[in-house]
């Protein structure tokens, strides 16, 4: 190693490696949000204007630097739902939350797919229990208010998320907003009005994972 090297590495990471990193990340954000998980890291390096060799050098795997870009992204759906419960109305709190992550899924195919289990499963174990316990506070306190019908569970949340992927597909070439129309009509179901009871009780909390499994696109 010359002289030159072990100053550099001394002073820590050298600024175009740096510089590197950074482009590689933000490419990814733009490439796994446009085609989802089907990219490759080669994909990525290509959109940063790298070498591949430079990606590796970074990343050892697409994984890896999936779990970067979504560690923002859930990050902010998790203050997306503290945001939520600082809303006065409980059932707008509820909406909002959807509506706001609805939007993110809808605009970020690696965000939904990531959410939904095609991504790396460590992962989503590592994300799955905040963002469920954050959605079951805001569902909770609309439900106590009276103004969720008593027979939903906090379950009943991730099948409205897993009903949602296939909406964002069947839309997004006609119109990229279409999907709230679903949204819509799914969440008015769990309104408090006197309607049939459901013919069914929810799910198991533990059979979260395979209902959200099951709405994830197929390829």
């Amino acid at each position: 190693m010359s002289a030159a090297s072990e100053a550099g590495d001394a002073k820590g990471p050298r600024k175009d490696s740096v510089r590197n990193r950074a482009r590689l990340i933000d490419s990814a954000r733009a490439v796994f949000a446009e085609r989802g998980f089907g990219a490759t890291l080669d994909d990525v390096a290509r959109h940063a204007g790298v070498g591949v060799g430079t990606a590796y050098r970074h990343f050892p795997n697409k994984q890896a630097l999936a779990a970067v870009v979504l560690a923002d992204a859930t990050e902010q759906i998790a203050a997306d739902a503290r945001e939520a419960l600082a809303m006065d109305d409980p059932w707008d709190a509820l909406v909002a939350f959807f509506e706001r992550n609805g939007a993110r899924q809808a605009a970020d195919r690696g965000l939904y797919e990531q959410l939904t289990g095609l991504g790396d499963s460590e992962r989503q174990d590592q994300i799955w229990p905040g963002i469920v316990a954050d959605v079951t506070a805001i569902f909770s306190r609309a439900q106590e208010a009276g103004l969720v019908r008593a027979d939903a569970a906090p379950q009943d949340i991730a099948a409205i998320f897993a009903l949602l992927g296939p909406a964002y597909e069947m839309t997004r070439d006609v119109s990229p907003d279409l999907w709230r129309r679903y949204l819509a009509l799914i969440l008015d179901g769990l309104r408090a009005t006197d309607r049939p009871a459901l013919p069914v009780p929810p799910p198991p909390a533990e059979a979260l994972d395979t209902i959200l499994k099951a709405g994830k696109p197929h390829r």
